[in-house]
């Protein structure tokens, strides 16, 4: 099925086979991607959680137009491709499960949350907070994780 069709809740999360977390607030948002993402096919085979624990696989993704004016595409020189992903709807996921997802996700990466300075306490901070979230929206609210479109 495509990523139009499966009916998302959102935000959604995305995870990477190699454990990056990405989010999407809308449907335009994962449907928007820059170059890199379709030359190294960057979303093959990352799984989707919606805002209801519903989860996909993504199996492709596929260039269908571009975004945006070419005036937009001059100034900025990043080009914007909208992109129709290619489903496979999982078992769901219970909000423990999503959490666990993103504290591996956050363990995995830990530079890129702990700055610089290497802030173990900020983290630990913010794996609590992981912990403590109520929803999927919750945890897309903490991380404010980013979408393919600069990618």
């Amino acid at each position: 099925m495509k990523s139009s069709e499966a009916g998302l809740s959102f935000p959604v999360l995305g995870f990477t086979p190699d454990r990056e977390n990405w989010g999407f607030p809308d449907l335009d948002r994962l449907t928007k991607c820059g170059p890199r993402t379709l030359k190294e096919n960057m979303q093959d085979g990352m799984e989707l959680i919606d805002a209801n624990g519903r989860r996909w696989r993504v199996l492709s993704i596929r260039r269908v137009g571009r975004t945006g004016s070419w005036l937009m595409v001059l100034l900025t020189a990043k080009p914007q491709s909208r992109i129709e992903q290619e489903l496979e709807e999982l078992p769901g996921l219970s909000l423990a499960e999503a959490k666990q997802r993103m504290r591996d996700s956050l363990e995995t990466f830990k530079s890129n949350y702990t700055g610089f300075d290497g802030d173990e306490a900020e983290f630990a901070s913010m794996l609590e907070k992981v912990n403590q979230a109520r929803s999927i929206a919750e945890l897309y609210e903490l991380i404010q994780p980013d979408t393919f479109e600069s990618y």
